[in-house]
């Protein structure tokens, strides 16, 4: 809703942000080994932090969060990209701009990185 287009409906988004939201591309849909990847991709994938941000406070990199989803978000601005997790290729899973922190996964299913970011946000003071 934040962006200016999602795929999912053909759908005109808020526009607080330049880009759009895409649905995974069917065709890009194979792993390393050429095996069909699910979607939507749903299960534990790992987190690369891109910036150094008080949300990501004591989560270490490549810490795995849980996702359900068939769409990721494509920012025109790409210093808004906080993290990226790769299925199969790199997308972006979290954005930071001034006092707005989005993730694609689910904190909330994540176990201990997910109540520790849960924490972080309850903590923050932008």
């Amino acid at each position: 809703m934040l962006f200016q287009h999602s795929e999912e409906g053909n759908t005109k988004g808020l526009g607080v942000f330049a880009g759009e939201v895409k649905r995974f591309s069917s065709a890009d849909m194979h792993d390393t080994q050429g095996q069909k990847l699910k979607v939507p991709h749903m299960g534990w994938s790992e987190v690369q932090q891109k910036i150094q941000h008080p949300m990501w406070s004591a989560i270490a990199d490549q810490e795995r969060f849980y996702y359900v989803h068939s769409y990721y978000v494509a920012p025109s601005e790409t210093s808004m990209i906080a993290a990226v997790t790769c299925y199969p290729k790199p997308f972006t899973c979290a954005i930071a701009k001034d006092n707005l922190f989005a993730v694609q996964f689910h904190p909330e299913k994540s176990a201990q990185p997910g109540l520790q970011l849960l924490s972080n946000f309850v903590n923050w003071k932008p």
